[in-house]
């Protein structure tokens, strides 16, 4: 082993030499790396390697490859010598290291990532061993195609050999097949377009036409996604001059397999807001002269105005939704409108009045969702006589969609009238039909009683609140903790202690109501006698209630004792405390009460 690593230093030794004449490195750091590249040579050639000893190597080398590169910039020198020694040394690693873990496709990956930069030539190679051991991902195969048709185009034969290979392995792989299909049409807009009229023959661009549609039909037979076809088109629109009739041949197909498929409709509606209208395509099909090649033949693509192409849009969304008539279908149309109203720079009122016609079409249709109702409810308030409208059409929606989301919207519309007796007989329905999913229905008619400031808004304060607190789901707890913190600030101190004491023995129990009480009667300036036994009646309650499973409890309940009430109550409220604990609880109040009497906790 010794004279092994020995030959390899010795081979490194020009490579030392002229690191010392071009001062790249001093002496001793020279020997520091004589001395690193020893290790490293020692731990490869063990007897149980693993794949780590070569990364330390394989990173190590990078690291000193980088090196040069920023001395030949410090020094403005070449180090070509050096830089192509290192990354020799670098490719021989990774050829080991793979020979021994050719499992690990993060390492086959680094190779391919460092050859592009250092040695693109031999890519290709490694891409060929890689798939020998890792085949059986179809993404391989795609980048080991679009490198070597990147690198170099006249290896042609060679992309289609090994894409060909991939299918044959991965036959209904989208991403191969749209591999395949992209890069025979890049070659087909490449190709010329010449004819040999003496030979009556088909030009060279034509012949490759028909291997991507031999390539379109092959993969037709293994894929039935309408994504696939859907990014076949969008590729095609690159070449327009070229793909009309192939154009026309997927869009049949797409129509053929999936005619009740929302997506579809969509894509054949936005081709014509981009200006691709399928009335072109059809033109092309009649027109069967063969006196121009493909290329040659005139098109009206985007020859449109933008009025005229919004206009063909609209009419294939309308031919949609009829035809179909789902929710699905009817999103895709409203989120179009939408989309196009984002942009009012350019036929404004054109757009506006498309947006109106759908969301008032999508609401007779019964199928328009709470999102489409919102934008429509906005359009309409911002009208002088629209809220009325709003008001009319959200009651009727309320019928095929009873959700909270609608309600609010509603509820909403009738606060921006400042509608109290729609409000008011809104609410009653609500608390009558609803859960509590309703809950934030509660709140904004809550929110709204209290920014009146009025007698009226007052009593119907106390009917809500008070309904709100006979509640029996947990989640209205909040509105009673709401409750007492409206009573203390906006009424008396005293109507929040009365309401408090009903509360506190009402179910469901809430741990969150007593802290409330806690912290507003830690707020009352006064803390005589009468306030410190009201202060205490709150822990009271809550060990009473929830001591047993607690702990925390008990630790609040002593810190009060200690800051605020009596000493001589902590000993009796820790025996208490104890007795009262089922026994998983009891380490972790001793633990709590310890943290908390250094002042660590609460």
């Amino acid at each position: 082993m010794a004279e092994f690593i020995a030959e390899m230093q010795e081979r490194l030794l020009p490579e030392y030499e002229q690191m010392k004449n071009y001062s790249v490195f001093t002496a001793d750091q020279v020997r520091e790396i004589v001395s690193r590249r020893e290790r490293l040579f020692l731990k490869i050639n063990k007897s149980h390697q693993s794949i780590t000893d070569y990364l330390d190597f394989i990173l190590y080398e990078k690291h000193m490859h980088m090196t040069i590169v920023d001395k030949e910039k410090k020094m403005h020198v070449k180090l070509t010598g050096l830089k192509a020694s290192i990354a020799t040394r670098i490719m021989r690693l990774y050829r080991e290291a793979l020979a021994k873990f050719n499992h690990d496709r993060r390492l086959w990956s680094n190779w391919i990532k460092f050859s592009r930069k250092s040695n693109p030539v031999e890519v290709a190679g490694i891409y060929e061993k890689m798939l020998l051991y890792h085949g059986d991902s179809p993404d391989l195969w795609v980048d080991a195609a679009l490198w070597l048709y990147e690198f170099n185009r006249l290896n042609i034969d060679r992309v289609k050999d090994i894409l060909l290979r991939g299918l044959q392995r991965h036959p209904d792989s989208e991403a191969l097949n749209k591999c395949f299909f992209d890069i025979m049409l890049k070659e087909a807009a490449l190709a010329s377009n010449e004819r040999n009229l003496a030979e009556n023959t088909l030009s060279e661009q034509d012949i490759k036409l028909e291997r991507v549609e031999a390539v379109y039909r092959n993969s037709m037979a293994n894929i039935t996604q309408l994504d696939y076809f859907v990014k076949l088109l969008e590729s095609c629109e690159d070449h327009q001059e070229l793909t009309g009739k192939l154009q026309r041949m997927i869009i049949d197909d797409m129509q053929e397999k999936f005619p009740r498929e929302p997506g579809l409709w969509d894509l054949l509606a936005q081709r014509e807001l981009r200006g691709f209208h399928l009335g072109d395509l059809e033109e092309e099909d009649l027109d069967t002269s063969d006196e121009e090649p493909a290329s040659k033949k005139s098109r009206s693509v985007n020859g449109r105005s933008l009025k005229r192409r919004i206009q063909l849009c609209v009419t294939v969304y309308k031919s949609a939704v009829e035809e179909l008539q789902t929710t699905e279908m009817w999103n895709m149309y409203l989120d179009a409108m939408l989309a196009l109203n984002s942009d009012g720079k350019t036929e404004r009122i054109l757009k506006q009045q498309c947006l109106a016609d759908a969301l008032q079409a999508g609401h007779r249709s019964q199928l328009m969702g709470v999102k489409h109702y919102a934008t429509l409810r906005k359009m309409l308030c911002t009208a002088p006589s629209g809220r009325e409208a709003a008001v009319t059409i959200l009651t009727e929606a309320l019928k095929n969609d009873s959700s909270v989301e609608m309600h609010e919207l509603l509820l909403a519309t009738h606060i921006q009238s400042d509608s109290e007796p729609l409000i008011y007989e809104l609410f009653n329905k609500i608390q009558k039909s609803m859960g509590s999913e309703a809950l934030p229905l509660w709140r904004s008619v809550i929110l709204y009683y209290r920014t009146r400031q009025d007698s009226l808004g007052a009593r119907r304060l106390d009917e809500i609140y008070g309904l709100a607190c006979k509640a029996a789901w947990p989640e209205f707890g909040e509105l009673r903790s709401d409750y007492l913190r409206y009573l203390w600030q906006e009424r008396s101190v005293e109507e929040a202690r009365k309401e408090y004491a009903k509360l506190a023995i009402l179910p469901p129990m809430s741990l969150a109501l007593h802290r409330q009480m806690v912290q507003l009667e830690s707020s009352a300036a006064a803390c005589d006698q009468a306030s410190l036994k009201y202060w205490r009646m709150c822990y009271d309650f809550m060990a009473c209630y929830f001591g047993k499973t607690q702990p925390r409890v008990w630790v609040e309940y002593l810190a009060f004792e200690r800051d605020h009430g009596e000493a001589k109550n902590i000993s009796l409220l820790t025996q208490r405390a104890l007795s009262t604990l089922e026994p998983q609880y009891v380490a972790a109040f001793e633990a709590e009460r310890a943290l908390a009497y250094v002042g660590a906790s609460i």
